[in-house]
C-alpha cells in the first residue's frame, strides 16, 4: 500500500554522477533464459548485523564495486565493516576500488558478515543511517558489481570512471527484515524490499518511524534529535525553499523526503554530513557541541540546511556530467546557501564564511593540481572552496556593471540556460564566466586553473579579484577580503 512518501516521488538517483561510465549492457541468453548478471540478498540479523548473500549467473574470477569511494580517513569502509565467510574469497582494496576475487577460478557465490558503517564516505553517500528508535537506512547504490576477467585489471581503472566501457549486468538487491515495515521509493511492504541495481540507486528505510509532515518537507526524523534542531529544521527550510524557487524556478522538487539521523552527542566537536538525492535530502548530525545551542553552531547548522537545500537546483534541476565538474555545483551550493542566510536571517555575517572559502581555495591548489583533478586525487574540499572562490570573482564582475546585481540572478540564468537537458559542463560554466567577465587574461587564468593548475595561487586570487572588482588586499601568502 502506497504512503504518504509516494506523492514525493522517492526515485533516488545520483545528485552528482559518481561513475557515469560508457555502459556495455550485458547480452541476454536466448529468448526464456535468465540474463546474465548476479543477484543479492542482505537479510537483518538478531545481532544487528547483516548477512549479504551474492549469488553470479556470470563467470568472472573477479567483480569490482562500481562506488568504492572511501572512508573520510582514505582507507576502504568496506574493508571495516564486512567480513567474507566464503572459504577462498577475499575482498581486497585495488588500485581505487574494492574488489570481490576467487582464489581459483570464478566466483559463483559469496557469502558475507557486513556490520553497519553509518559515517561519512569522500563524494559518497553513507552505507547505512541508524536511528536512535531501531530504524535504519540502507543505501542500495553500494551494493552493484563489475565483472573483472583479470583481478590486476582493477588498478588500472580511473577513480572517474567517466567515458571508460564497463559492463553493467542485470542485477537485482533485495533487503530483508522479517516483521518490519520497509519503506522503498514511496513505496510500504513488509519484511522485503527489491532494487533494480541497474537504476536509481536511492535509501531503504526499515523501521518504526512515523511520516514526519511540514509545509517544507515531509520526512523520518530520529525521535532523539535535539529539539532545537529540529525545530530549527522546521523553521528555516520552508523560508530556503521559498527563496530558492523566487530566486532561481523551480526546482527538482516541490517538497522533498528529508531523513534526518542522530549520531549522537557522546563525541566531541560538532558533525554534519549531508546528500542529496532526487526528492530526497539525507543528513547525520553528531557532537557535543550540537546537544545545546550556541550561536556558532546555530551558524553551522543553517550554513548546513541552505546547502544541502540548495542543491535542488544546482545539483538536481542540473548536474555535472563529469565528476572532474564537481566543483561547479559544490561550490555553488555553498555560496548560495551562504548569500540565503544573509537574506534570511537578521545579523548573519557571511565574510567569515567567504574567508573561509579564499583561504582554503589558495591552500588547495597549486602546480600539477588543476582544479578539475581535485576529485580524482580525493581533494574533496577543494571542489567547494575554489568553486566558491571563482563564483566570488563572478559577483565582482556582475556588479562592476550594475552595483544592484547578485549572485543569484547569475545562476539563475546558468540553469535555465540548460534546464531542459538537466546538465551542465565546465565548458558550459566557462561560457556564462566569459559572458560576465570581460578582461581576457582573467578569462585565460581561470582556463588554467581548471586544467593546468597555476604555480602561484596567492597571485592568481590577487589578479583574478583585481580584475572582476572584488575588495580585497594581500598579506603575504593569504588573501584577505576587504578593503587593507
Amino acid at each position: 500500500m502506497r504512503s504518504a512518501f509516494a506523492s514525493l516521488l522517492l526515485a533516488m538517483a545520483l545528485a552528482q554522477p559518481v561513475a557515469a561510465a560508457a555502459a556495455r549492457p550485458a547480452a541476454t541468453g536466448a529468448r526464456g533464459s535468465k540474463p546474465a548478471g548476479y543477484r543479492a540478498t542482505l537479510t537483518h540479523q538478531a545481532d544487528g548485523s547483516w548477512l549479504l548473500d551474492y549469488r553470479f549467473r556470470k563467470a568472472a574470477p573477479a567483480w569490482f564495486f562500481l562506488r568504492s569511494f572511501p572512508k573520510l580517513d582514505g582507507s576502504s569502509w568496506r574493508a571495516a565493516s564486512w567480513r567474507v565467510e566464503t572459504p577462498g574469497v577475499a575482498l581486497e582494496r585495488i588500485g581505487a576500488y574494492d574488489v570481490l576475487r576467487a582464489a581459483g577460478g570464478d566466483l559463483r557465490r559469496v557469502r558475507i558478515r557486513v556490520t553497519p558503517y553509518d559515517r561519512s564516505l569522500k563524494a559518497d553517500y553513507s552505507p547505512f543511517l541508524k536511528f536512535s528508535d531501531g530504524g535504519i537506512a540502507v543505501f542500495d547504490g553500494h551494493y552493484a558489481l563489475v565483472p573483472l576477467h583479470q583481478v590486476d585489471a582493477a588498478a588500472r581503472l580511473p577513480s572517474d570512471l567517466n567515458g571508460v566501457d564497463v559492463e553493467i549486468l542485470p542485477a537485482t538487491l533485495a533487503i530483508r527484515w522479517s516483521g518490519q515495515p520497509l519503506l522503498a521509493r514511496g513505496v510500504r511492504t513488509q519484511g522485503l524490499a527489491r532494487s533494480d541495481l541497474r537504476g536509481e540507486p536511492g535509501y531503504v528505510y526499515a523501521g518504526p518511524a512515523r511520516v514526519r509532515e511540514t509545509p517544507a518537507y515531509a520526512g523520518i526524523i530520529d525521535p532523539q534529535l535535539p529539539g532545537w534542531i529540529a525545530e530549527e529544521l522546521d523553521g528555516l527550510t520552508p523560508r530556503l525553499f521559498a527563496l530558492y524557487a523566487a530566486k532561481l524556478g523551480q526546482g527538482a522538487t516541490p517538497r522533498p523526503m528529508a531523513m534526518v539521523a542522530w549520531g549522537g552527542g557522546s563525541e566531541p566537536g560538532m558533525s554534519f554530513g549531508g546528500s542529496v538525492l532526487p526528492g530526497t535530502v539525507v543528513m547525520r548530525i553528531a557532537g557535543r557541541q550540537t546537544v545545546a545551542p550556541s550561536a556558532a553552531i546555530h551558524t553551522r547548522l543553517r550554513w548546513f540546511f541552505g546547502h544541502e537545500s540548495a542543491h535542488f537546483w544546482l545539483g538536481q534541476t542540473v548536474r555535472y556530467r563529469r565528476r572532474a565538474e564537481a566543483w561547479i555545483t559544490e561550490g555553488g551550493a555553498d555560496m548560495l546557501a551562504i548569500r540565503a542566510l544573509e537574506t534570511l536571517v537578521p545579523g548573519y555575517d557571511p565574510r567569515p564564511e567567504l574567508q573561509r572559502e579564499v583561504d582554503d581555495c589558495v591552500q588547495m591548489t597549486g602546480v600539477g593540481k588543476p582544479l578539475s583533478g581535485a576529485a580524482a586525487r580525493g581533494d574533496v574540499r577543494t571542489n567547494y572552496a575554489c568553486g566558491a572562490t571563482l563564483l566570488i570573482a563572478v559577483e565582482g564582475a556582475r556588479r562592476q556593471r550594475d552595483a544592484g546585481a547578485d549572485l543569484f540572478g547569475w545562476v539563475r540564468r546558468f540553469i535555465d540556460a540548460h534546464r531542459a537537458e538537466g546538465h551542465v559542463s565546465q565548458a558550459d560554466w566557462l561560457a556564462a564566466f566569459d559572458a560576465t567577465v570581460a578582461d581576457p587574461a582573467a578569462r585565460a587564468s581561470v582556463r588554467r586553473f581548471l586544467d593546468e593548475g597555476v604555480p602561484d595561487p596567492v597571485a592568481f586570487v590577487d589578479a583574478l579579484f583585481e580584475a572582476c572588482g572584488v575588495a580585497h588586499h594581500r598579506e603575504g601568502d593569504r588573501i584577505l577580503l576587504g578593503p587593507a
